[in-house]
Parts: C-alpha cells; sequence; structure tokens
C-alpha cells in the first residue's frame, strides 16, 4: 500500500511470483529442497497461510507423511472451508489414510462445485455415514429437505430427493444439547394428518421444488427412545416434556411414583406435551421408537426478562419506511414510540443467508465464511450465537415461524424448538404462533425469535400477489413483461412489486401490532424486551437506469430497521447514530447479562452506554460476481467494486479496483464525486481493513 492514499490496494507481487513458482513445481511434482525454500519464502511474505499450508501438505503427501499433510490441510480448511483445492487435497489425502467416509465427503464438495465425479461407494455405511455424506451433498439451505439423500440400495450407493422427519437432522448442536429430532407441526389438529401427507411426499421432486414451500416442520432437541426412559425432574420443580411418536396413533405407558400407569397416545412424527412434577418413567411397549424431547423447566429467574422477543422483517428496507412509518405501520409506530428507534442503521449484505448469521453472532460473513448458501460449511463452534447465549442463561429457546437459511449451517443449533417452513411465512402464522407459545410457555423464561416473509419480494413469474394487489392495480400496471427469471435482489421496481409490499406491510403492522398489544397487556415495562428488525432491505424501489447494472448495496437495499422497547431500552428516542447489523447481539449481551466476546465486529451503540460508530460497512460477496462494498459516515460513502469475480472461497483480487468517495444519496453519481486527500485518509485504511482477509492477491490454484 502507498502512505499517500494515491492507490486503494497493490497486490504483493513478490508474493504472487513466489505463489506460481510453487504451483508450478507442484504442477511437476517437484517437491524438493528448492520447493522448501520456496515455500518458507512464500510463508515470509504472509499473504495466504492457507495456500502455504496447501502447499506444504502437498509436500509432505508426496514423501509419504499421509497424518502431516492432513494437519496442514485441516489448518487450511479451517482458514477457508470452501475451496476447491483444499477439497481435492483431503480427499486424497484421507483415501490415503484409509477413510473412506471422510473421502467421500471431501468429493462430494467437490461434486457439488462439478468439480468431481459423485462418490459412488462408501464400504462398512451406517445411517451416521449416510447422514454425514448427505449433508456433504445438499449444501445449507432448505432443511429438513435433502435433494439428494445418500442410501444404500441393492448393496449400491445411490442418492435421490428426501426429507429428514422422524429422525435426527445431521447438523452440530452445542456440547451438551441433544440433537434436533424431525416432526412436522400440528398444533391443535389431528397428531398424524402431516405425519402421513410427509410419508407420502417426502421422495417426490413436485414437493421439493413447490410444495414444501408452506409445509411446516417442528425440530426439538430430542433423543429417540426405544422400550423406557426415565425423566428426571428436579425436587420441587415443574416441567413441560415433548414428546413425538413415530406411529398413527402409538401407545406410551406414563410412570410416575404417586401415580399408578396412565395411557398417553402419540401421532405420527407430531410433538405433544406433558406436564411433571417427578421422576416419570415413559415406556412404548411397541417396537416403535418414539422422541422424548429435552424438559423444559418452569420457573422465572430474578437475572431474566419473562420474555426476550426478537421479530425479523425479512427485507424490510428503511430507507423507504422512515417517511411513512406512522402511516404505513401505525400500530408498530406506537409501540416503539416508547423505545428506541435506530434511524441510520444498515446491514452488512444485500440478502438474508449471509445477513442471518452476522445478526446471530455480531460478526461479519467472511469472519465467519457464510458467504455461500450452495456449500455445506456449518458456522465454528467457537462462534456463540445469541440463542446459545441465551441458553446458558437458561432461556427456554424457541423459534414459532422460521425461514430455513440458518439451519443446516448452524446459525440456529442453539434453539431449544424450531417451527421452519422454506419459503413462507406470514406474520399472521407468527403472531398467533407467538401468542400460543406465550401462553404455552410462559411459566419459563422464553427467548423467542419470528422470522416474516410478508414484505419480501418474489419473481412475479410464478407467485399469485395479494388478492387485493392484483384487484386494485390499473392493467398497465397489473401486466409485465420480464424475459427471465430473477434473483429477488436483482427485482425491477415494477409497481406490481411496491404494491405488494405495501400489501405486506399492512399485514406486519395489523397482525405484529396484535401481538405487541398482548405483550403490553399481558407483561410489565421490565419484564421483556422486544427488538423489530430486517436483515436487508428491498430492489423494487431502487429505479432503474437503462443500460446500468442494479445497486445491490445501495441503502435501498442495505438499509435496515431496527427498533426496541422494554428492559433497559431508552424511551421515545429516535437515535441518528450509524449502526450495524452485527451491533444487535452485543446490545442484547448488555441488557440480558451474556458476556460478549472482544472479538466480534459488533459495537455496542452509544445510546446503551457503548461508543458511536464512525462507519459502517455493507458488502456483496457472492462467488461469480463481482465483489462490492459500500463504507459510510453520515455524510459519505466509499463505493468499490473488482474487476474480477469472487472465487468460490470468497476471495477476490483487488488490484485496480473501481473506488470513489460521494455524498451520500448520490452513491455511484459519477458527476458527485468527492475526491480529496482527507476522504481518502479517513475512508481508505477503514476499507483495507475490512478487504484484507478477503484478498486473494491474485493468486489461484
Amino acid at each position: 500500500m502507498t502512505d499517500d492514499f494515491s492507490v486503494f490496494w497493490q497486490n504483493n507481487d513478490t508474493a504472487a511470483a513466489l505463489f506460481y513458482d510453487l504451483l508450478a513445481r507442484s504442477e511437476r511434482g517437484a517437491y524438493d529442497d528448492d520447493f522448501l525454500a520456496a515455500l518458507a519464502a512464500y510463508r515470509e511474505a504472509g499473504t495466504n497461510p492457507g495456500h502455504a499450508d496447501i502447499f506444504a501438505a502437498q509436500y509432505l503427501l508426496h514423501h509419504g507423511d499421509a497424518e502431516n499433510a492432513r494437519l496442514c490441510a485441516e489448518r487450511a480448511y479451517a482458514l477457508r472451508p470452501v475451496h476447491n483445492e483444499t477439497w481435492r487435497l483431503l480427499a486424497v489425502i484421507h483415501t490415503a489414510l484409509g477413510d473412506a467416509l471422510n473421502a467421500s465427503i471431501f468429493n462430494a464438495y467437490l461434486h457439488r462445485f462439478k468439480q468431481a465425479a459423485a462418490p459412488s461407494s462408501l464400504p462398512h455405511a451406517d445411517a451416521a455415514a449416510l447422514a454425514r455424506l448427505t449433508r456433504a451433498m445438499i449444501g445449507c439451505i432448505d432443511a429438513p429437505l435433502a435433494k439428494r439423500r445418500a442410501v444404500i440400495e441393492n448393496d449400491t450407493l445411490t442418492f435421490h430427493p428426501d426429507v429428514f422427519v422422524g429422525e435426527y437432522l445431521p447438523v452440530t448442536v452445542p456440547e451438551g444439547s441433544a440433537p434436533f429430532w424431525v416432526g412436522t407441526y400440528a398444533d391443535g389438529g389431528f397428531l398424524s394428518d402431516r405425519g402421513y401427507m410427509i410419508a407420502d411426499a417426502r421422495t417426490k421432486d413436485w414437493f421439493q421444488d413447490n410444495i414444501c414451500r408452506d409445509f411446516p416442520f417442528d425440530l426439538q432437541k430430542a433423543q429417540e427412545v426405544r422400550g423406557a426412559v426415565q425423566i428426571d425432574v428436579p425436587e420441587g420443580r415443574e416441567a413441560l416434556l415433548p414428546i413425538a411418536g413415530t406411529q398413527p396413533v402409538q401407545e406410551l405407558i406414563v410412570s410416575t411414583p404417586s401415580h399408578a400407569d396412565q395411557l398417553a397416545y402419540l401421532g405420527k412424527w407430531s410433538y405433544s406435551y406433558i406436564r411433571l412434577s417427578e421422576p416419570t418413567t415413559l415406556t412404548c411397549e411397541e417396537d416403535a421408537p418414539f422422541a422424548a424431547g429435552t424438559p423444559i423447566l418452569l420457573g422465572h429467574g430474578t437475572h431474566r426478562h419473562k420474555l426476550v422477543l426478537n421479530i425479523l422483517v425479512d427485507a424490510l428496507p428503511w430507507n423507504v419506511v422512515r417517511g411513512h412509518f406512522a402511516e404505513w405501520m401505525p400500530h408498530i409506530t406506537r409501540f416503539f414510540a416508547r423505545g428506541t428507534v435506530f434511524d441510520a442503521h444498515f446491514s452488512t449484505s444485500e440478502y438474508t443467508y449471509p445477513a442471518l448469521p452476522a445478526i446471530e453472532t455480531g460478526r461479519f460473513p467472511h469472519h465467519m465464511q457464510t458467504f455461500q448458501g450452495e456449500a455445506s460449511h456449518e458456522l465454528s463452534p467457537a462462534f456463540l450465537t445469541l440463542a446459545e447465549c441465551m441458553k446458558d442463561l437458561g432461556y427456554y429457546t424457541s423459534a414459532p415461524i422460521l425461514a430455513t437459511d440458518g439451519i443446516y449451517n448452524g446459525t440456529m443449533r442453539g434453539y431449544d424448538r424450531l417451527i421452519s417452513t422454506v419459503w413462507q411465512q406470514p406474520s399472521r402464522l407468527g403472531a398467533e404462533r407467538t401468542i400460543h407459545h406465550i401462553e404455552a410457555f410462559g411459566e419459563a423464561d422464553l427467548f423467542t425469535f419470528l422470522h416474516l416473509s410478508d414484505v419480501h419480494p418474489w419473481d412475479a413469474m410464478a407467485f399469485n400477489f395479494a388478492t387485493e394487489v392484483e384487484t386494485r392495480l390499473p392493467l398497465a400496471h397489473r401486466l409485465f413483461a420480464w424475459e427471465k427469471e430473477t434473483a429477488s435482489v436483482r427485482l425491477p421496481d415494477f409497481e406490481i412489486y411496491k404494491a405488494q409490499f405495501r400489501a405486506g406491510l399492512r399485514d406486519v403492522d395489523r397482525n405484529i401490532g396484535m401481538l405487541l398489544s398482548y405483550i403490553e397487556s399481558h407483561y410489565a415495562d421490565d419484564e421483556y424486551i422486544v427488538s423489530l428488525y430486517s436483515d436487508h432491505g428491498s430492489s423494487v424501489f431502487t429505479p432503474r437506469v437503462e443500460g446500468t447494472e442494479l445497486d445491490v448495496i445501495g441503502e435501498n437495499s442495505t438499509m435496515a430497521a431496527w427498533m426496541m422497547r422494554g428492559a433497559g431500552v431508552p424511551e421515545g428516542v429516535v437515535t441518528n447514530e450509524l449502526t450495524s447489523i452485527v451491533d444487535l447481539y452485543p446490545t442484547l449481551g448488555t441488557l440480558c447479562g451474556f458476556p460478549v466476546a472482544g472479538d466480534i465486529d459488533g459495537n455496542l451503540p452509544a445510546i446503551f452506554g457503548g461508543r458511536e460508530r464512525d462507519t459502517v460497512c455493507s458488502y456483496s460477496q457472492f462467488p461469480g460476481q463481482t465483489f462490492k462494498l459500500a463504507v459510510r459516515t453520515a455524510t459519505h460513502a466509499l463505493r468499490l467494486e473488482t474487476k474480477g469475480f469472487t472465487e468460490t472461497d470468497g476471495t477476490v483480487d483487488f488490484a485496480g479496483a473501481a473506488v470513489g468517495i460521494y455524498p451520500r444519496g448520490h452513491e455511484l453519481e459519477k458527476d458527485h464525486a468527492a475526491d480529496s486527500a482527507e476522504l481518502r485518509s479517513f475512508f481508505y485504511p477503514r476499507a483495507r481493513d475490512l478487504v484484507r482477509e478477503i484478498a486473494n492477491n491474485g493468486e489461484r490454484f
């Protein structure tokens, strides 16, 4: 880098030359003393320690030291878990070590990115091994669906569509936690109805592609039991126990010291509940197993709040709503008038998959490597999520309505219960379920999360708009021509999308307004904390300029909502301090009392006793597209876009990137470009600090 800020980024040419020298040597198998000398020089250059570990692993493997090669390759994998060359190397290493399962896992990763054939065999495959292989084949979205589930048929490994239901979900959970056992949601209905439905539909392509969108699954921390199990309840306490069967009208005998054997009936893959006040034995004399959930201990703690409620309104663009807040969302406006509204709040990302873990961990997506939903990467256990922290405080953690973006990748691993659908999460159901949830479990302290999709735009080519939208729009706006399917982050500014948004916003206000009124009438002001926020904005309010690409990190797409009310939250405040979606994590840590790691990217806002940010960062790190960055202050924004595309591993070459500084409100407008030594000296170091961990120095395997 230059000290006069005349150039934003310069690659390390010496390191790049060493990299390509090592690459050439490895391609011709020249793993000699000169290779080691070049590797030592490359490590000294220090641009890509993961690349150095790959070369070290190649050297060791060539010389027959597969075990130490594995250690080097695993270090590279920990740094960049989505990396074709690392996967390829680990597949070879595990084959050399005789570990067929892990070799197949890494070959499956390669296959997903069209770098290898699908695994064709798996010796000694048990259910756990097949589940692991399935996870490697299906990526990180749409849990509990598995579009390519690994099965052994006629002694042959094959893959077909399926759903994890009536069994454990193959995801990592916190140490000491039971795994998620997947059921169907049937509150107030016949227990086995949805079990029958999914049993028939689970292997059908049409279910995977379409019908799954609003099919509700109920994932709870539970143990599958055959025969009998004893549930212990601490003396003087009561607990609620979730239980689910695997057969329709499955008989369960319930025995306690004070009551003779009693009979309960379970449904197929559906949870129900019993209340316990003493040690209880559950027995099923049939051969079929049943699921016994983790007991929910009742009682309130003096160090806890009775209710901590997070409401995520997906794709709510605060930049659009803020000027019409009282008009468009009167019920929500009224509630949060007695709280704090953040008026300069930004997402790290333009869409949900990377933004959700940023909210739940307080860390930027590139630190967690959550930029690629098609990969199979899970969050490191070192990154404690909001739900894990609240669980450690003694809360019962649940999500009564949830999108699936964060299940397979571990973002939701700390929750006790998840009621999920793949696509549709209407506020009507979310409000209703949450009230039922409070009335059912409110004797415990609750940490509750809602993920709502009412205002999220969907491609109109296959979407049924709200009836009041279709009936009220004039024909010129009801009909439109658009040539291809379009990702939601790039949808055009058609009037029908805006009308659908406003209709969804009315639904959110009406339904969540009812929920907020319920909370006001059932809790004292110091007994709850409610946060309502969005994960990103929306493209449909950004005017499309002919011949230009949509600005996916413009303010309409990245300015998000955030408002809070309750215990410890200042009342009647609208603050203009800059905040980021990663700031919710340390804020709840302060208000609820869980420890916050010192290395998070989140910042405690000044209004809660922290410090004001001088910048907020939003960026698009999507493989196969250019990397885009916005670093914003209250008055200006640095905007950057790379020449080349982001690699599969999330890195990109920043040499020659287009960089400009603009007044806010005129971003990317060339005639408003602001360039001065003072502005560069402020923005460049901050932008460099962020992209430093994403830069690949032009080095590609």
